[in-house]
């Protein structure tokens, strides 16, 4: 049975591709643009999801109904004859309600949960970080590294959210509330009246506060982001931090993240408590309205007994019904809150693109072509202003000069993270601007004076991008870097050990000569044509930099 189980709802979840790109454009700045540019995907599963809703609500709907039809029966039939003369009616109510029914549920929560939400999620993640790996390494120094993750992985969240709550309850709660009016227009057109009138008040209700409910939770998620960025920033800089500031200091600056946090928590909080009183009260004048009047048609002779009791159920699921659906629409503005604030990240657009089908850069000789190169920031002063420089292939230049000269800039332009102020630079006659960014970094190789290291394995960072070498080329790099010998010797708290040790976030775990040794064997891994070092050996010790 659970093969069955397992078969069934693994072919649900098989029903959408969450890793298919986009268009490639930028991603739309507004919110449901911006949602309904990953529908594609998901185009099959939103159909099902639409049908299996509105079977699934047509069918509690009749429930109800039938239970009214059910009293009116036993009343008007005697005893002795219900099963000889209702038996096919009550045999076949109880295969709807104890087989039709939970098939029904069962296929709609199927594709609901796994079909949808399963996948929404990583669509949403998937085609933003597709989007914001191809952000220049500038625009990545532009903000926390730790709140541009968090708006990327918890706007899988956000958006699959809006559209699960979308289907799961507001879709089913519509279909339902469509169904009840037409069974009782179709008994007595009056009894849809109270309902028009509690439906009425409702959309009144949600027209007033889904703005204010959309702001607050917007400031709330701005808020709360910078909160994380502020957490994340002082933990991956302890060290710093720990040598320079007083644990006052640092607690006070917390607590002020806290606090403002805590304010755009309470107002969002106001918010939805004055809904949710408002919204029992609309649940008692539908109560009062479907109850009430179907006691006074009753009374009139113009209902039976059996109406009443349905009025009754169907006014207590209405008010159950409601109370979900107005969780679901609050859900939903709160997660369409948070994902406009994302999408402050997500949707800017690509700071250095790719602009058309560019071509790879064709490294023949590796001569590099510095034109009047200019570049400030965007300031008027610093950085580069009118270098020239011709380096051959073959040749092997050094730049020397003071701190804040220029010497890092002129790097990033060449392996184009910036695009230059003003100016051309080119690699064999190629400008770096008029070839494909991927091919350009391809064919350079580098190791600078703070060597950045994964939270991965020494394996994993010295083989990066290159899964297909084998661990004696590995070996072999790491004994050209000096590295070999202290590699065997690490042990991280898991217990793993040499090569498959772990090195913790930035290399942390490791010195600065270990990183950069390690960060050594990975550029002869690469083996580019062309070779920056930025104070490449700066943490080691003149005897291991002389045999290096």
């Amino acid at each position: 049975m659970f093969r069955l189980y397992d078969w069934i709802t693994r072919r649900t979840l098989d029903l959408a591709d969450p890793y298919v790109h986009g268009t490639g454009e930028t991603p739309p700045a507004r919110v449901w643009p911006y949602i309904r540019s990953h529908l594609g995907p998901l185009k099959t599963v939103l159909v099902l999801s639409l049908i299996c809703t509105v079977l699934a609500a047509s069918i509690e709907v009749w429930l109800i109904s039938y239970a009214g039809r059910l009293i009116d029966l036993l009343t008007e039939t005697p005893p002795a004859d219900i099963w000889s003369t209702h038996s096919f009616n009550l045999i076949s109510a109880a295969v709807m309600i104890v087989l039709i029914r939970p098939l029904s549920q069962f296929a709609r929560h199927s594709v609901n949960e796994f079909g949808l939400s399963c996948n929404s999620a990583n669509l949403f993640r998937f085609r933003a970080h597709d989007h914001l790996t191809k952000q220049s390494v500038g625009w990545f120094q532009n903000d926390l590294a730790g709140r541009t993750a968090s708006r990327l992985v918890l706007m899988g969240n956000y958006a699959g959210d809006v559209i699960f709550h979308c289907l799961n309850a507001v879709a089913f709660g519509l279909v339902y509330m469509v169904g009840v009016v037409t069974f009782m227009a179709n008994i007595d057109l009056r009894l849809a009246v109270p309902l028009f009138i509690w439906l009425t008040l409702y959309v009144v209700l949600m027209w007033v506060i889904v703005p204010r409910m959309v702001r607050s939770m917007e400031t709330f998620m701005a808020s709360k982001s910078a909160l994380l960025g502020g957490v994340v920033d002082t933990f991956s800089n302890f060290d710093t931090v720990s040598l320079f500031a007083q644990r006052a200091d640092i607690e006070a600056d917390h607590k002020g993240s806290l606090q403002a946090t805590r304010e755009k928590l309470f107002l969002t909080r106001q918010i939805s408590v004055g809904m949710r009183t408002l919204t029992v009260w609309l649940e008692g004048i539908i109560i009062v309205g479907f109850v009430g009047y179907g006691i006074w048609l009753w009374s009139e002779d113009v209902a039976s007994l059996g109406l009443v009791s349905a009025a009754m159920a169907l006014s207590l699921r209405i008010t159950t019904m409601a109370d979900w659906v107005s969780e679901a629409v609050w859900s939903i503005f709160q997660q369409v809150g948070s994902v406009r604030e994302a999408l402050r990240t997500i949707s800017q657009p690509l700071s250095i693109p790719d602009t058309g089908d560019l071509p790879d850069l064709d490294v023949t000789r590796g001569e590099i072509t510095i034109a009047d190169a200019r570049h400030h920031y965007g300031k008027e002063d610093g950085g580069l202003n009118g270098v020239d420089l011709t380096i051959r292939g073959g040749e092997r230049i050094g730049l020397v000069g003071p701190s804040g000269a220029g010497k890092s800039t002129l790097v990033n332009l060449i392996l184009r993270f910036y695009d230059p102020e003003g100016g051309r630079i080119a690699i064999d006659g190629q400008d770096v601007s008029a070839v494909n960014q991927e091919s350009l970094r391809r064919s350079i190789g580098m190791v600078s004076q703070q060597a950045a290291l994964l939270n991965r394995s020494v394996r994993e960072n010295i083989a990066l991008g290159h899964s297909d070498v084998t661990q004696g080329e590995i070996e072999e790099a790491a004994r050209q870097a000096q590295a070999h010998e202290f590699i065997l010797g690490l042990r991280d708290s898991a217990g793993r050990s040499g090569y498959d040790a772990h090195v913790g976030e930035r290399g942390v775990k490791l010195s600065g000569g270990q990183r950069q040794r390690i960060a050594l064997a990975r550029v002869f891994i690469k083996n580019a044509p062309i070779l920056i070092l930025d104070e490449a050996t700066s943490a080691l010790d003149s005897g291991v930099e002389a045999e290096i």
